[in-house]
């Protein structure tokens, strides 16, 4: 019996983390594996990623790894799921570049089989023949899936700005429809890329100093964009930034990126340049702590900004990420640079599609069903509602959930069980569940301190031989510091000597000094640091 089964295991409800199980009856594949940056930061976690056990321990039935593009949130997961699971890997020459120079980052052997596929172009995998369709984004070689299974056709949209022409054409009698909600709740500010073009020339040619514009490193069009206008203004290019300059290379090699090498100057080089004479192209348009833009902004970088300077951030604030832009905004203005985002001037042209583009795409589709992604859930149900109002038949609109399992069915879909689901954080080389005892801890540290009692008892007599010793960390300033710590000996020594006359072992003597030390700090303070009593028997 033929089945198909579509398995969200990330990307929906959040942004970050896209990855789907497309499952049926002769195998299954997956569409994309990306990541997520933590929003705020005080475990220590540098990426999320998905739970990919389902994956892991169903490998064998696994044919493929199908990329839609090279953002981050579409394939930065990947080599934490090909250490375990080595599925050959399709997608654009341009997108398995990138991918390639991450698997060398993580020491990944070459026996991932990585596979380019052209606009156009069909391959098979578990029963379902996949078509690519180029769809213009914010990066190079994006595609939409047409996928016939053996319940119908299914279409993911990838990330896309424009409908492609194949909708409505090729593309017809779709039973499901994937589509990217991003800009379904409110329409772009600005969604025509030659305005941005226009604005941008104009903030450069009437800045008398240095210009600095910070972008996503992977697009491609807006670099090219860039050099184009500092070239046209007499200045030169200098690309900072590990991912940028990679990305930079690749495009080069590629044909897609046109630079003469007389326009580029060395990051090093432009110290000692005629500051009215140099644009540099920089990473981190997110405020990310050690990228280049945070770097200069912090004064921790060789390149400083200054009166007369012009610092233009071309892309979007991603949900989250608002406070660090905003701190990142606030220092260089303080350096005195003019500082432009798409708040104030129309500097950046979005990569995802409008209201208007994402009607057109379910009118010329007319799936019987849409499953929004890619979006947080105020954005998928705003696609819910612009679909189930639009004229004629209205499709049925599913909001899926992370590790739910949709079966494709002749009366439409139908939840059918659910796999396991989650988040896993990165930390330097560990993974793990983003549950983890270990990130509760840290999170409590960080919000209260800590506390540790140390204690040496003789369980013979009973009695206290050493202690209680008292140690604080980002309890209290340093001038209240050493009558807390008074006050909380005292308290440990109460504690300790009621307990040891009723002979309490040494785990419950911790549990109670743990609370009782607890409750004293959250009377006094109105706050609870981690307390960690440490009892040595003699």
């Amino acid at each position: 019996m033929s089945f198909v089964r579509v398995i969200p295991l990330g990307g929906v409800r959040e942004f970050g983390l896209n990855c789907t199980v497309i499952e049926t009856s002769s195998g299954s594949f997956v569409i994309d594996a990306g990541l997520m940056f933590p929003k705020y930061n005080p475990t220590g976690i540098d990426q999320i990623i998905p739970d990919f056990s389902y994956i892991k321990e169903n490998q064998e039935a696994f044919q493929g790894i199908i990329l839609t593009h090279g953002h981050e949130d579409h394939v930065g997961a990947l080599p934490y799921l090909l250490k375990d699971a080595p599925i050959p890997v399709y997608s654009h020459p341009f997108t398995l570049e990138l991918v390639k120079r991450k698997l060398r980052e993580s020491e990944i052997n070459g026996n991932t089989r990585l596979k380019e596929v052209y606009p156009g172009q069909k391959v098979t995998l578990a029963g379902t023949e996949i078509e690519f369709i180029e769809v213009f984004h914010s990066t190079l070689g994006c595609y939409a899936l047409k996928m016939d299974t053996p319940q119908g056709t299914i279409v993911h949209s990838g990330d896309f700005r424009q409908v492609p022409p194949e909708y409505g054409a090729s593309v017809k009698d779709v039973k499901l429809f994937m589509c990217e909600s991003t800009n379904a709740e409110v329409d772009p500010r600005v969604s025509d890329e030659e305005t941005a073009r226009q604005t941008i020339a104009g903030i450069v040619r009437n800045t008398k100093g240095a210009v600095l514009v910070s972008t996503f490193s992977s697009h491609v069009h807006r670099i090219q964009m860039l050099c184009d206008i500092a070239v046209q203004s007499g200045r030169k290019v200098s690309i900072i930034g590990r991912s940028m300059s990679q990305v930079v290379d690749i495009a080069m090699d590629l044909g897609a990126l046109e630079i003469d090498p007389r326009d580029i100057v060395k990051p090093e080089e432009i110290i000692s340049m005629d500051r009215s004479k140099v644009m540099v192209v920089c990473t981190g348009t997110q405020g990310e702590v050690f990228s280049v833009l945070s770097l200069i902004a912090r004064g921790w970088h060789k390149f400083k900004v200054k009166e007369g300077d012009s610092v233009i951030i071309s892309a979007r604030m991603i949900p989250g990420n608002e406070l660090a832009i905003t701190r990142c905004i606030d220092k260089l203005i303080d350096f005195g640079a003019r500082v432009w985002y798409p708040d104030t001037a129309p500097v950046h042209a979005t990569g995802h599609a409008s209201r208007e583009e994402l009607r057109k795409a379910v009118t010329l589709l007319r799936p019987k069903a849409v499953m929004p992604i890619h979006g947080e859930l105020r954005q998928m149900k705003a696609l819910a509602e612009m679909v189930q109002t639009m004229p004629g038949e209205a499709p049925e609109v599913v909001l899926a959930r992370p590790g739910q399992v949709w079966s494709v069915e002749e009366d439409g879909l139908h939840l059918t069980g659910e796999t396991p689901r989650g988040r896993c954080f990165v930390d330097g080389e560990l993974t793990g569940d983003i549950r983890d005892v270990v990130l509760r801890d840290r999170r409590h540290i960080s919000e209260g301190g800590l506390v540790v009692a140390f204690v040496v008892i003789d369980p013979a007599k009973p009695d206290i031989v050493l202690g209680p010793d008292i140690m604080c960390k980002g309890v209290v300033p340093a001038s209240m510091e050493q009558e807390i710590v008074d006050d909380i000996r005292i308290h440990a020594e109460s504690v300790m000597d009621t307990c040891l006359d009723r002979e309490i072992n040494v785990l419950d003597l911790q549990n109670r000094l743990r609370e009782s030390l607890g409750a004293r700090l959250k009377a006094r303070l109105g706050k609870k640091p981690m307390i960690i009593p440490l009892i040595v028997e003699i």
